[in-house]
């Protein structure tokens, strides 16, 4: 053989060794670059407060940062809960949250393509149906005259738990009882109409608002969510696709190490948390009045999804998703296991 021929053969096993070596870094999960930039979404209200404190104190970069990316974050505030859903499915955000309703709806529906599973829970909060007239002391009591404000009527966690409290009272046929009551009424405009006692007889009202409309002369509380979910459970949680969890495994675990982090200050820092709150929205309520919710045994502010099957089993009972979850596991991603969950 001569060196030629040599030559052209080394090169050739070298070709082929770098292009092995390319297609096997192409096989391993995490090889590709991630994302340069994430856009995370945020809605309004108290229950929302870890994503309040990861945006306040840029725990999200940290966390980035500290997996060694240099990722740009931006946050989305949105007030609209169908809008949050559609920013995911376009790809506009990442990470979307909401309520359990919102999530096993999109885990049902993207069950064959995308996806969508939840990242963590937010916080477990009861919501109060209150009204502004004596003669409303109890569901039953509710007529044709009536109308209930809900934000984001028809899909929202208040809309679900309403449903399951008709299914309690009249059959699982009628879970829809008062859906023709329901005024698609966002929380502040939802108490405005409520304090006025003209637009609406009653508001199924989550945390901040129920707080406030009681302190009001003539207001008085008709439901307690967890007298129907049999307990403490999930008011709010985030959810992604799989496509991104998968694809963008270190941005992925950075956020879900950044709302730890985030609920672990609450817990740990509850005053400067009710602080923080306060001065992002600059609304009405004060420090101590947030805190005083935050100290309140109903409310937990936790990554621990709780009593999720309570409205995936209603929801698969009642016919409003397909798919039927073995266990909560089924619907969020496993970083959330071994904080454990139902």
């Amino acid at each position: 053989m001569n060196v030629s021929t040599l030559r052209h053969g080394l090169l050739r096993r070298c070709a082929g060794a770098l292009i092995a070596i390319a297609l096997t870094s192409l096989a391993v999960p995490g090889a590709r670059a991630e994302v340069g930039s994430v856009n995370a979404t945020i809605q309004y209200g108290i229950g929302y407060l870890p994503l309040y404190v990861m945006r306040h104190n840029h725990l999200f970069e940290k966390h980035l940062k500290a997996a060694g990316l240099d990722t740009k974050v931006a946050w989305t505030q949105i007030g609209v809960g169908s809008a949050v859903n559609d920013a995911l499915l376009s790809g506009s955000t990442a990470f979307a949250a909401g309520g359990p309703p919102q999530l096993l709806t999109m885990w049902d529906r993207t069950h064959d393509n995308l996806k969508v599973k939840g990242v963590a829970a937010l916080s477990s909060m009861p919501m109060y149906l209150n009204a502004n007239t004596p003669r409303i002391k109890s569901i039953t009591d509710f007529g044709n005259q009536d109308r209930i404000a809900i934000a984001s009527a028809g899909s929202s966690i208040e809309t679900l738990v309403l449903q399951m409290a008709a299914a309690k009272q009249y059959g699982d046929k009628d879970f829809r009882h008062f859906d023709s009551l329901m005024v698609n009424l966002a929380h502040p405009d939802g108490m405005a109409a409520l304090l006025s006692g003209h637009t609406v007889t009653a508001q199924f009202a989550a945390p901040p608002y129920q707080y406030e409309e009681l302190k009001q002369p003539g207001i008085h509380r008709v439901l307690n969510s967890y007298d129907v979910t049999g307990g403490p459970a999930t008011f709010l949680c985030v959810w992604s696709t799989s496509r991104f969890h998968d694809e963008n495994p270190k941005t992925y675990k950075a956020y879900y190490d950044a709302l730890v982090e985030a609920v672990d200050f609450i817990n740990a820092h509850k005053r400067e948390a009710a602080q923080i709150y306060v001065d992002d929205e600059k609304g009405k309520e004060s420090v101590d009045d947030v805190l005083k919710m935050l100290e309140s045994p109903e409310v937990r502010i936790t990554q621990v999804p709780q009593n999720m099957m309570a409205y995936a089993n209603t929801m698969v009972r009642l016919g409003t998703i397909k798919h039927t979850p073995a266990s909560w596991k089924d619907f969020f991603f496993p970083e959330a296991y071994a904080a454990g969950g139902s």
